[in-house]
C-alpha cells in the first residue's frame, strides 16, 4: 500500500466514523451562533421588560426567587446587560433551573430547566450529547478526529501534477460522480483552515486543562492563579449583602458586571464577573474574589494584564462561537457549521459509488 493510499484510507473510514457526529456537533453549532438573538424572539415574555426607574436591589431579588424555589440552591446570577434585559438565576448548577426575574419590579416572570427550552437542549447536545461529561468527551475526541481529517484531506487535496489551481475548481457540466467529487475535494480546502480552527478551539473547552498547560508551557507563561480561600468565618457570622460586595467590586474593577458567581459551600468566595469594552468575549474574563463574609478583596483577575498564555486561552472561546470581529465572523461561523454536512454526504456517495462498482479513484484531469 502506498503512502497516499494509506493516508485516504484513513481520511475515508475515519470520516464514515465520526462524520454523523461532525454534522450533528456543526448543524447545532451553527443554531447557537445567533442564540441570544434567537431566545429573545422565542421567549420575549422571559427576557425582555421595559426599563422603569431604578433596578431592585440584588439581595431582594435573590430573596424572592428563594422564597419561591424553597428546595433550590442558587448558583449564579446573570446581571442585565441592556436596561431591557432581565435577571437570570441560575439554580442548583449552570444546566438546571432557570429563574427569570424581573429588574425593576423583582417580579418572577417564568422558569424553566434548560433542556426544556429549544436553544438550551440544543446546548446541551451541542455540548455535551445531552450525555453529561462521557458526552463532552466523545465530542472533544470528534474534535480530534475533525482536525486529523483535515490535515489527510490537505494531503489527498493536493494535486499530483502540481497545478494548485485545478484543486479550487468545479466541473458544474461534469457527470454526477465528477461533480460530487469536485464538490468534495473543493469545498474541503476552502473550510479546511476554519474548520481545523473551530476544531481546536472546540478540543480546548473539552480539555481545558490540558491545552491550557499546552499553551503555557509554549508561551513560556505562568499558569492562572488558583481560586483563592478565605479564613474559615467564625460561628454565626452573616455573609455581606451581594450589593455590598458588587460596590467593592467595582471599586477594584469598574467595568460592566456580566454574572456572580454565588458560593456553593461555606469558605466559598463570592465571584464577579466582568466584560472590558476591549474584550470580544461575550461575558468578559475579569474576576473579583470577594469574602462572602467580610468583601475582602481576595484575587482580581485582570484580562488585559494577563500572562500571554491565559490571554491566548481567554480568545478560543469568542473564536469558537465567532464573535471576534461581530456579524461577519459569526455568519462566517455559520458557514463553518455546515460544511461538516456537506462533506460528509459527499464523501458517502463517493464510498457507496465504490461499494457498488469498481474502487473509487479521483478523476485524473487532463494535463
Amino acid at each position: 500500500m502506498t503512502a497516499r493510499r494509506f493516508v485516504f484510507k484513513l481520511h475515508l473510514y475515519t470520516g464514515l466514523f465520526v462524520g454523523l457526529l461532525l454534522v450533528l456537533s456543526g448543524l447545532s453549532g451553527s443554531v447557537l451562533v445567533f442564540r441570544d438573538e434567537i431566545e429573545v424572539f422565542a421567549y420575549p415574555e422571559l427576557l425582555v421588560t421595559a426599563a422603569q426607574g431604578e433596578r431592585v436591589a440584588v439581595d431582594e431579588m435573590l430573596q424572592t426567587v428563594q422564597r419561591a424555589y424553597p428546595e433550590d440552591r442558587p448558583f449564579a446570577i446573570r446581571m442585565p446587560r441592556t436596561p431591557q434585559q432581565t435577571y437570570l438565576v441560575k439554580m442548583n448548577t449552570a444546566h438546571d433551573l432557570f429563574v427569570y426575574v424581573d429588574p425593576y419590579s423583582g417580579r418572577i416572570l417564568g422558569a424553566h430547566r434548560q433542556e426544556d427550552s429549544v436553544t438550551g437542549w440544543i446546548l446541551l447536545l451541542h455540548t455535551e450529547l445531552l450525555s453529561g461529561e462521557a458526552g463532552e468527551t466523545a465530542l472533544g475526541i470528534g474534535g480530534l478526529l475533525l482536525i486529523g481529517l483535515c490535515v489527510t484531506g490537505l494531503v489527498l487535496w493536493w494535486p499530483r501534477n502540481g497545478k494548485i489551481s485545478q484543486g479550487f475548481k468545479v466541473q458544474w457540466s461534469a457527470r454526477w460522480k465528477r461533480l460530487n467529487f469536485d464538490l468534495h475535494r473543493v469545498s474541503g480546502v476552502y473550510v479546511a483552515l476554519l474548520l481545523l480552527i473551530t476544531a481546536f478551539t472546540g478540543v480546548s473547552l473539552v480539555f481545558n486543562k490540558t491545552v491550557t498547560k499546552l499553551i503555557d508551557a509554549i508561551t513560556a507563561s505562568p499558569p492562572r492563579a488558583a481560586p483563592p480561600l478565605p479564613t474559615p468565618p467564625r460561628a454565626g457570622t452573616p455573609a455581606r449583602s451581594l450589593d455590598a460586595l458588587l460596590r467593592q467590586a467595582d471599586r477594584v474593577l469598574p467595568a460592566a458586571t456580566t454574572w456572580i458567581g454565588l458560593p456553593q459551600a461555606s469558605q466559598a468566595p463570592v465571584v464577579v464577573r466582568k466584560k472590558l469594552p476591549q474584550e470580544s468575549h461575550s461575558n468578559g474574563r475579569n474576576f473579583v474574589y470577594l469574602d462572602q463574609y467580610t468583601g475582602q478583596v481576595l484575587q482580581v483577575e485582570h484580562a488585559l494584564t494577563a500572562p500571554l498564555g491565559t490571554r491566548i486561552s481567554n480568545a478560543l472561546y469568542p473564536i469558537h462561537i465567532g464573535a471576534i470581529a461581530g456579524t461577519p465572523t459569526r455568519v462566517l461561523q455559520i458557514a463553518v457549521g455546515l460544511a461538516p454536512t456537506l462533506l460528509f454526504v459527499t464523501g458517502f456517495v463517493m464510498w457507496k459509488s465504490r461499494r457498488k462498482g469498481k474502487p473509487w479513484r479521483s478523476p485524473r484531469r487532463p494535463h
